[in-house]
């Protein structure tokens, strides 16, 4: 009977061992499954992170190149705060140089990004305040130019008026002669009209009162204008100054003691066979001014 039955206790063995066999594999197939499954969990989850990262870097390269152009887009006259900008510029190009790949470099690309902008908030500032003098600067120099401007047509007009003033009172102050009369005298100093005759002349007039003009001494310059037109000049050809600056040759001149009322006053010309017949004009000046005119006609 043993023997019949030994058998059978080796295929209950045989089965045992299948099963675990079965088990064994079964149990590894679900590990491995559920490594497979971690490690797929792991994958994608860096895949989103390694993504993130890369939008946080494109973020931040974007926010610094808009920061750059910041920095670029300060005008200020102020040569030192230029500088420092453009010096801002080159620091953010070296950072968009470096590749930030991973969180500890993207960290650090923030906090420069901060340091940066308060940098730029700082710039701006300064920039809005020197602008804000500069303008408070361009309209006092404006208040200032417009003053001068107005000072400089004040004075002109003031100058002018004095110049006007001065220029009356000098008109005022000057002398007048009236009754101008010019005769032929012979040798015996009597009247004659015919230039044959006449030995001298004899030109006679009042010099007026004038309540403004300053009494004191005078010189009165006599031009006698010929028929043609010419100045019978004295011996020296000597001159006068007009008041305008001209130079005129006179013929015969006279001092007087002018005592601010009318004096009658007579130059003598003599002829020493100049004069000729024909139309003569007597100019009288005093001070550079012209006092008065006659004329008179001379016979042969």
């Amino acid at each position: 009977m043993d023997e019949y039955q030994k058998p059978a206790s080796d295929g209950k063995a045989g089965k045992g061992l299948l099963v675990l066999l079965v088990i064994i594999v079964m149990a590894l197939g679900a590990t491995v499954g559920i490594l497979l499954s971690k490690m797929s969990d792991q994958a994608k989850h860096s895949a989103e992170v390694q993504e993130f990262l890369e939008g946080q870097r494109q973020l931040l390269e974007n926010d610094l190149t808009e920061l750059q152009d910041e920095f670029g887009a300060l005008q200020t006259d102020n040569d030192s705060l230029m500088n420092l900008a453009s010096e801002q510029q080159e620091r953010i190009t070296r950072l968009l140089a470096i590749q930030a790949d991973n969180a500890h470099r993207i960290r650090l690309y923030q906090r420069e990004l901060e340091v940066l902008r308060g940098v730029l908030r700082n710039y701006v500032l300064q920039v809005d305040s020197l602008n804000q003098s500069n303008l408070a600067l361009r309209a006092e120099r404006t208040e200032l130019t417009r003053n001068l401007a107005v000072e400089r047509s004040t004075t002109a007009r003031l100058t002018q008026d004095r110049d006007e003033l001065t220029s009356t009172v000098q008109r005022a102050q000057v002398l007048t002669a009236s009754d101008i009369r010019t005769l032929g005298l012979n040798n015996r100093d009597r009247e004659t009209p015919r230039v044959r005759n006449i030995v001298k002349l004899q030109t006679c007039f009042t010099v007026r009162e004038n309540a403004v003009a300053a009494a004191g001494d005078r010189m009165i310059y006599l031009v006698l204008v010929m028929p043609n037109n010419s100045v019978l000049a004295n011996r020296t050809n000597a001159t006068f100054r007009t008041h305008d600056g001209a130079e005129i040759v006179f013929t015969d001149r006279r001092a007087i003691d002018y005592d601010k009322t009318d004096i009658e006053v007579c130059i003598f010309t003599d002829n020493n066979d100049r004069l000729t017949e024909g139309n003569y004009e007597i100019r009288l000046f005093c001070d550079g001014y012209l006092i008065g005119t006659s004329t008179f006609v001379l016979r042969n």
